[in-house]
């Protein structure tokens, strides 16, 4: 038992940091996406623009809150949390359709965390 926290106190706190304030600044963003895509399907005379910024509002919204998630649970499963940093990327990457600029901003967060999260576990098979 004592070996597993020892280990767990050897894993770097930079993926969390990252995902924290990749999640903190999406829930804003997420708002922005969903504003921002119903303003560009209204204004392209879309009879589906509330329907589509509510679809952008819920995508954005998962990737925030799985990027968070993944941040604060990270070290309990290496490898589990690197691949939900890789989807809340993904997430966070869809709404730059939308030209939410704060999304770019999480994904690029989510997705240095992820890599750091996969270079912690390919750390901890070597030893």
């Amino acid at each position: 038992m004592e070996n597993q926290n020892t280990e767990k106190s050897k894993i770097s706190n930079t993926p969390m940091i990252l995902g924290i304030i990749g999640g903190v600044l999406g829930i804003p963003g997420a708002f922005c996406a969903g504003a921002c895509a119903a303003c560009i399907g209204g204004a392209a005379g879309s009879h589906d623009a509330s329907s589509m910024g509510n679809f952008y509002l819920i995508v954005a919204l998962a990737g925030a809150i799985l990027g968070l998630v993944a941040a604060i649970k990270y070290k309990s499963n290496l490898g589990l949390w690197s691949k939900m940093f890789f989807v809340a990327t993904l997430l966070s990457g869809i709404t730059l359709i939308a030209a939410n600029m704060i999304a770019l901003i999480c994904a690029v967060l989510f997705l240095i965390a992820g890599f750091l999260v996969m270079r912690e576990k390919k750390k901890m098979a070597q030893q």
